[in-house]
């Protein structure tokens, strides 16, 4: 008998709240977007693609997280109801790491996200990474962000002076065999790293290279710092590496 009875009163509530849903004290009248900063409110609202007599007690909060979540910039999205007829959208958004030189500039993320082209502003402030791709890149393609990361701390290293103030890194240029090729401003040689290399360590074994052969470091075309145990160099002039 308890049992009819919960399942009888489970069928009334059910009924009643069938009846809400439709009434419009429910529709959706009002969203608040929490945690946005490049992208704007009204894009993300829009990005839900609810319509008009959308219900609150109707809306898939999962579905309506993915749909936000296709834009590249939102990195995690938390969709939830608040009675009577508001949306509550909370997202954490990517930030631009560096930018990623092939057929076009774009900004890529720290997660190796490729998020929009780059303007020739963001060119001149985040590191340059070129990469090497066999197909036409775009939004919403992912590149390995260890790469990203260790092609980003290649470039601010030299943008710090580790070989002097006037050695800055034009671009890093993002070898298909992992390693890494630092190209320099005019007159300057070319450096390669390695995919682990202790960036540090290789620069110190260079000054001490070109200390025994007193030499600047504009008298090198290359500098080879792929190896553990050694450098290789090749001055400028023909009397070999």
């Amino acid at each position: 008998m308890l049992c009819v009875l919960v399942v009888g009163l489970g069928w009334l509530v059910w009924q009643r709240v069938s009846l809400a849903v439709s009434m419009d004290y429910f529709r959706i009248n009002n969203f608040v977007v929490e945690g946005n900063q490049r992208v704007p409110s009204a894009v993300i609202i829009e990005s839900l693609g609810l319509t008009a007599d959308s219900s609150i007690f109707q809306v898939d909060l999962r579905a309506l997280a993915l749909q936000v979540g296709r834009n590249p910039w939102i990195k995690t999205v938390r969709v939830s109801r608040r009675l009577p007829a508001t949306l509550q959208v909370h997202v954490s958004e990517r930030e631009a790491r560096a930018v990623a030189i092939a057929d076009r500039a774009y900004l890529i993320s720290e997660d190796g996200l490729i998020l929009q082209e780059a303007s020739s502003v963001e060119m001149a402030v985040l590191p340059l990474l070129r990469l090497y791709a066999d197909h036409p890149l775009g939004t919403g393609e992912r590149i390995d962000p260890a790469r990203v990361e260790r092609g980003a701390r290649l470039w601010q290293r030299f943008h710090h002076g580790a070989l002097g103030a006037d050695v800055q890194a034009r671009e890093i240029q993002l070898k298909g065999d992992g390693s890494y090729h630092v190209v320099l401003g005019p007159g300057l040689p070319s450096l390669y790293f390695g995919e682990g290399d202790d960036v540090q360590r290789q620069l110190d074994r260079l000054a001490r290279v070109l200390e025994v052969r007193r030499a600047p470091l504009r008298a090198l075309e290359y500098a080879d710092l792929r190896f553990a145990d050694k450098v290789i160099v090749k001055p400028l002039s023909k009397e070999g590496a």
